[in-house]
């Protein structure tokens, strides 16, 4: 298990990367960038299939937005599913299925337990 300023995060035995927010924290574009390295080391550089658990208060810059819609995640998944029940992750999820088409499959789930299911059939 790791620890950045902004999310805790582990590989499970299945090599599913979790990343659970951090209740509370900014995430401004150097944390964010700060915490990437951190998923290259947990998955050896790896492309993984990733759970984002996004259901804790956090705030982010829209300069970390932006990287995040950027396509970085094509770079490092296989796919991401988003655990959360946040209207404004929603629409950011949204956003970026609709107007960025992301590589690699990213979709919103209201529980781990679905997320893990379709994360599995990828």
């Amino acid at each position: 298990m790791a620890r950045t300023k902004i999310n805790e995060k582990w590989v499970d035995k299945n090599n599913i990367l979790w990343i659970k927010v951090i209740e509370g924290v900014h995430i401004d574009l150097p944390s964010l960038i700060e915490d990437a390295s951190v998923n290259l080391q947990l998955t050896k550089g790896k492309k993984v299939l990733a759970l984002y658990d996004a259901r804790a208060f956090f705030t982010i810059t829209e300069e970390a937005r932006d990287y995040v819609r950027s396509g970085i995640l094509n770079k490092t998944r296989i796919a991401t599913a988003v655990v959360t029940n946040k209207l404004g992750i929603r629409i950011i999820v949204n956003f970026m299925n609709r107007f960025k088409k992301p590589k690699t499959p990213l979709k919103m789930f209201g529980n781990e337990k679905e997320a893990l299911y379709w994360l599995k059939n990828q």
